[in-house]
């Protein structure tokens, strides 16, 4: 009789034959969450760099959302800000030349590819708070700055990622162009001594 029991127990806590077995089938679900959970430690960038300040080492665990290293593209992205009462002659495709601060007086033809449409500044909040106006006593205000993205014609060999740069916009005359081409040489050289 105990026998039977044992027997009836066992057949019990076997299940079902086949794949209508809860235990068979809470075997599949855990197989899967430990797959699912063994993709999401595969890092996979998003675009082609070099891996910088890496903070892994054999055996860490990373948090979600927490940093553990810098990938810096391999996509050059030239962004100057220049007084927008300096660009009102500039539209896409202008030519103008960087020069790079760890490079002076060696210059490389730019084309801009983009002007931002505008900045935050001055931009009305709408908090339900009441309005404070910024207060200035200077005579003559700050003149405002607008965001305009370049593309370089030619890259540097080394170019570190947030590399400081001078931009010279180059007017479409001639004798003008070759005085920005001066300023711009002397400038970068100045950036270099100083």
């Amino acid at each position: 009789m105990a026998s039977k029991a044992r027997m009836t127990q066992a057949r019990v806590n076997r299940g079902l034959p086949g794949d209508d077995n809860l235990l068979l089938r809470q075997a599949r679900n855990h197989l899967a969450q430990a797959e699912l959970n063994l993709s999401y430690s595969q890092i996979q960038a998003s675009q082609d760099g070099i891996i910088t300040n890496l903070q892994l080492k054999p055996g860490s665990f990373a948090a979600a959302g927490a940093p553990l290293l810098a990938l810096v593209s391999e996509q050059v992205d030239v962004i100057a800000d220049f007084r927008e009462k300096s660009l009102r002659h500039v539209a896409q495709d202008s030519q103008a030349l960087v020069a790079f601060d760890g490079e002076p007086g060696k210059l490389y033809p730019a084309r801009v590819t983009s002007l931002d449409a505008g900045v935050s500044a001055g931009q009305f909040d709408a908090n339900g708070l009441l309005a404070s106006p910024t207060e200035s006593d200077r005579w003559v205000r700050n003149a405002q700055r607008l965001r305009v993205h370049l593309t370089l014609e030619q890259l540097p060999s080394h170019l570190p990622a947030g590399a400081r740069a001078t931009v010279q916009l180059l007017p479409d005359n001639a004798l003008s162009a070759l005085f920005a081409r001066g300023q711009i040489r002397l400038l970068s050289l100045l950036h270099y001594i100083y």
